[in-house]
């Protein structure tokens, strides 16, 4: 029997009851976080009973998180960005990737590990675009009643949006927020790289993901690492990558790399980053990494490598060295004699 049989929900006041559960709205923004129809959830609050603000991963020590009552949308615009990011602060990862690579799936998936819990370092404390992160994880669902795990394309007509997820880690709650453009749009830079300048999404963010398919790469090398290269110069030639951190993520490394022994995936990935940097003018270090959102044949484990990706762009950056204005040279010439002289009058 549902623990709220007794507390009159009708559809007339369905409304105004919440959810005790952080990061979910409840029956207010109209997705239910245990996937549960809302008169069998026992989470379901009444009107006036206080949500509980605990967080849900119970192996991350004790802190407070402050809970922002959750909208439950499907995304952001770059207006309501703006205005989120201008009110809490928060990272901003551009994901950089043509059709069919997995970038939606990526960002899906690493949703549903943090508010099932499946993380031990992270824990999920909220998401202003709940809704949206809920329809794209349901056709990989049971519930979807699909012969395999499927994730929603974005359509090619979609304008830029970004979704939001906000992360309980040991040193604090984080906001970090995903820019989501179709990979059409970047299929059309490779034949007219100028028009990258306008990707606002890639000019504001702090970490830069390009994403590769992995099972493309180790099946015909010269097409993908042409597509990422020509794109890397693009955004390279607009400034987009100066002073940012910046990953090549292989995706699909469930398929691509079959056993922990096997090392051409891994090798051409690695490659492949090795000869972006070398082409980059404004010295950044492309960083290579591997991620499966998909489970391996007969395992159920999901998510390889994701925990850890979140883990490298939510570490803390450690402080720059103040730069020295009185340096001694190990090979002392006479102008140096003379400048030291100079220094010690002038301190």
């Amino acid at each position: 029997m549902s623990n709220n049989a007794g507390v009159g929900m009708t559809d007339e006041n369905l409304a105004t009851f919440t959810c005790r559960l952080p990061g979910c709205g409840g029956p207010r923004s109209g997705v239910c976080i245990n996937n549960l129809p809302f008169e069998e959830c026992p989470d379901v609050a009444p009107p006036g009973e206080e949500s509980d603000e605990t967080v849900p991963d119970a192996s991350i020590e004790a802190m407070p998180v402050p809970v922002v009552p959750c909208r439950g949308g499907r995304s952001l615009d770059a207006i309501s960005c703006d205005a989120l990011l201008r009110e809490r602060g928060g990272m901003v990862v551009g994901l950089v990737a043509g059709p069919e690579v997995g970038k939606t799936t990526l960002i899906a998936t690493m949703y549903e590990l943090l508010h099932r819990g499946r993380m031990s370092s992270f824990g999920f404390a909220g998401s202003e675009t709940l809704r949206g992160y809920e329809e794209r994880c349901h056709l990989a669902r049971l519930s979807s009643n699909g012969n395999k795990p499927d994730t929603q394309h974005t359509p090619t007509k979609a304008q830029l949006s970004f979704t939001h997820l906000r992360i309980a880690t040991r040193n604090g709650v984080k906001d970090v927020i995903f820019s989501d453009r179709s990979g059409e749009h970047f299929d059309r830079v490779l034949s007219r790289p100028g028009e990258i300048a306008g990707f606002a999404e890639l000019a504001r963010a702090d970490v830069i993901l390009f994403l590769i398919d992995l099972t493309e790469l180790v099946g015909n090398q010269h097409v993908p690492t042409s597509c990422i290269r020509r794109l890397f110069i693009a955004m390279d030639q607009n400034a987009l990558l100066t002073g940012k951190e910046v990953f090549l993520i292989g995706t699909k490394r469930d398929i691509a790399i079959p056993t922990p022994r096997s090392r051409r995936a891994m090798t051409m990935l690695e490659e492949a980053a090795a000869d972006l940097t070398r082409r980059s003018t404004s010295g950044v270090v492309v960083m290579p990494y591997a991620v499966a959102s998909r489970p391996r044949k007969d395992s159920s484990v999901i998510g390889e490598g994701i925990e850890q990706l979140l883990a490298m762009l939510l570490k803390d950056k450690s402080p720059l060295t103040p730069p020295s204005f009185h340096v001694w040279p190990e090979t002392v010439t006479e102008l140096d004699l003379l400048m030291r002289m100079y220094r010690a009058k002038s301190r």
